[in-house]
C-alpha cells in the first residue's frame, strides 16, 4: 500500500511539472501575440496622419514601448538623394521567463512634404 501512495505521488509531481511547463509555454505564447500586435499598432498609428520628428514612450501590460520617428535620406545607385522619406522605428522591451526580451520594428515612409 506505502508502495502505491508513492508511485502515485511521484506520478502526481510529474504531471504538476508537466502542467507548469504547458502554462507557461502558453503565457509566453500570449505575451509575444499581444506584443506583435502593440507593435503593428504604434507602427499603423504613427504612420497615418502628419509626421513630425521626436520620440515617444508608453507603457502597455508590463511592455514598454519606445517610438522614434525622424526624416531619413534616401542615396539611389547614382548618388541622387531623395528626400521625403521618414523612418518610423518602434522598440518593445518586457522580462518574462525567459529574461528580459527586445523587439523592434522598423518602417520606411514616403511622404511629399
Amino acid at each position: 500500500m506505502l508502495i502505491a501512495v508513492g508511485i502515485f505521488a511521484f506520478a502526481a509531481m510529474g504531471l504538476m511539472m508537466a502542467l507548469d511547463a504547458s502554462l507557461d509555454g502558453a503565457r509566453s505564447t500570449q505575451r509575444e501575440a499581444d506584443v506583435r500586435n502593440g507593435l503593428e499598432n504604434r507602427l499603423s498609428r504613427y504612420s497615418s496622419g502628419p509626421l513630425r520628428a521626436g520620440e515617444d514612450d508608453e507603457d502597455e501590460n508590463g511592455v514598454h514601448y519606445h517610438a522614434e520617428i525622424g526624416r531619413e535620406e534616401v542615396t539611389k545607385s547614382d548618388r541622387t538623394i531623395l528626400r521625403g522619406f521618414w523612418r518610423i522605428r518602434v522598440t518593445a522591451k518586457w522580462s518574462d521567463s525567459r529574461g528580459p526580451q527586445e523587439w523592434s520594428l522598423s518602417h520606411l515612409l514616403y511622404r511629399n512634404d
